[in-house]
């Protein structure tokens, strides 16, 4: 009886530390003279960017932000499904936006930036 016991307690422990994270050393090497925070620094990419068109209806427009938020339906060229998103806008466009307007729109992706490239009434 003790066996099935510490065998179960021994399981216990063991899937217990199963995904626990390993620790990393703490470093206290300075960082190169010239390098900067990665954080800081601009992730792009030389890859093109995707671009797709869509349907929807405008639910917001923030023009201090430079975004248009819309209802859409699928966009098979970035291959988004029905979803509400914010968009970036050029401000000629953020300008023209009305909420509850029905629009076709063009929309490019890159570097993790959606930004509507153009837009017009449905």
């Amino acid at each position: 009886m003790k066996y099935p016991m510490i065998l179960a307690a021994a399981m216990t422990v063991g899937l217990a530390a199963c995904g626990q994270p390993e620790e990393t050393p703490a470093t206290t090497e300075a960082a190169p003279a010239g390098s900067a925070d990665m954080a800081t620094m601009p992730m792009t990419s030389d890859a093109p960017a995707q671009t797709g068109a869509g349907t929807g209806t405008i639910t917001a427009v923030d023009a201090a932000a430079g975004t248009i938020t819309i209802e859409h339906g699928p966009i098979p060229g970035v291959g988004w499904p029905a979803m509400t998103m914010r968009f970036a806008a050029s401000p000629t466009i953020v300008e023209a936006a009305s909420t509850g307007e029905r629009v076709e729109f063009d929309v490019s992706v890159r570097d993790g930036v959606n930004e509507i490239t153009a837009i017009r009434p449905e």
